[in-house]
């Protein structure tokens, strides 16, 4: 549908804004028209929606020109430490802000995204150029939410850098602080066959892969669109990867990975491994229009650290964009040094922040520098 743009002067008065607790208010058209193509839409939240994971109340907003939606942000609210899934030196920032401004750094947030998308996006239609007043009108509807939860800083988070050179103006004029955050890893899928893949890579490291992947060989791999099997298994495995990481933000439920599976069957792929017949590891992947998504994993850590399960898995994976035609696979954010290795390119992502409190302004400036991307894994090269 082409809506027509009008002159400036009278953008200002062009749009209302809203907001409702479910995807569902917004039908899955509305959705695929925003954000087509997007794997992590309507269904995806709907199924975190589902799964009531704790520690978070979600929410929709929207903007409408003329009765029709023209954007649609999902956002979250949670008492955040923007600093608290930082490794290494961002971690004595950390503490000393908690120890001198607790109330500023252990907050209420209103994050414009998703904890479990990779990125967030907001649905913006195409049918017009793009218009700032739609960003002022998302703006002022953040801002009522905000009144109402007590919240202490609106953040929209994840932004890709292409959205966010659109967002950065808008923003900046309405308040917000731009800062770098965790790159998305992106590996380009123009491989004829796996061995192709593994002779692009330099002699030592071609010869280190064919090596372990040689010890892969006793394990079995089973692929299952949709619900999958052993699902109490497959969440225990999940638990070991959370207790181990460092990167925790949120605690997914068993609900989720069934829900996900049920909502998009043609769209999510669980991927197991075995060996010495037990359940070894497990990837939970998304997939549309060309384009892999690694979301989720679980690991035996002993079996799977015998048998090179993190290895395999990335081949596999690489493997099944060839088979399918997948021109890109996504991973997962961590260990971005040895995924550089194996052929991974960095797409940068920032965050804009806004204190409502302007008193602690002073407060957030500090804490910025401590949400950059060097601090969340020393591999990440700074540009």
């Amino acid at each position: 549908m082409q809506i027509a743009p009008l002159s400036t002067a009278f953008q200002q008065n062009l749009y209302t804004s809203e907001r409702s607790f479910t995807a569902a208010k917004y039908e899955e058209a509305i959705w695929d028209r925003l954000l087509p193509g997007d794997v992590e839409s309507y269904r995806y939240h709907l199924a975190f929606e589902i799964s009531k994971v704790k520690g978070f109340k979600t929410g929709y907003a929207a903007v409408r020109r003329g009765g029709i939606v023209v954007l649609l942000a999902p956002y979250f609210i949670t008492d955040y430490v923007p600093v608290s899934p930082s490794q290494g030196v961002a971690r004595q920032p950390s503490t000393y802000l908690h120890n001198v401004a607790a109330g500023a750094c252990n907050s209420k947030w209103l994050c414009v995204g998703s904890p479990v998308t990779n990125s967030g996006k907001l649905g913006i239609t195409r049918d017009y150029p793009f218009d700032p007043d739609m960003i002022s009108a998302l703006n002022q509807q953040l801002e009522a939410i905000a009144a109402r939860e007590n919240i202490s800083c609106i953040a929209f988070r994840d932004i890709l850098q292409s959205d966010a050179e659109q967002l950065m103006q808008p923003l900046k004029q309405l308040g917000f602080t731009q800062t770098d955050n965790v790159p998305i890893t992106i590996n380009t899928i123009n491989f004829t066959n796996i061995d192709d893949y593994l002779q692009s890579q330099n002699s030592a490291t071609q010869k280190d892969l064919r090596y372990k992947l040689e010890i892969c060989k006793h394990v079995q791999i089973e692929e299952f669109d949709g619900v999958v099997p052993e699902l109490d298994a497959i969440y225990q495995l999940y638990l070991n990867c959370y207790a181990r990481s460092e990167l925790k933000f949120e605690k997914l439920t068993p609900e989720f990975f069934e829900s996900i599976a049920a909502l998009m069957p043609n769209q999510c792929r669980y991927v197991l491994y075995r060996a010495e017949g037990q359940l070894i590891g497990f990837n939970l992947l998304l997939h549309r229009n060309g384009i892999l998504l690694d979301k989720y994993r679980g690991l035996d850590y002993g079996l799977s650290q015998k048998y090179n399960l993190d290895l395999l898995s990335w081949v596999h994976n690489i493997e099944m964009c060839i088979r399918d035609k997948f021109h890109s696979c996504q991973s997962r954010h961590a260990d971005f040094e040895t995924k550089i290795k194996l052929g991974a390119k960095l797409q940068k992502t920032h965050t804009f922040l806004r204190q409502r409190n302007h008193l602690l302004e002073p407060v957030q400036q500090l804490k910025i520098p401590s949400l950059t991307k060097p601090n969340f894994d020393h591999s990440i090269p700074i540009t």
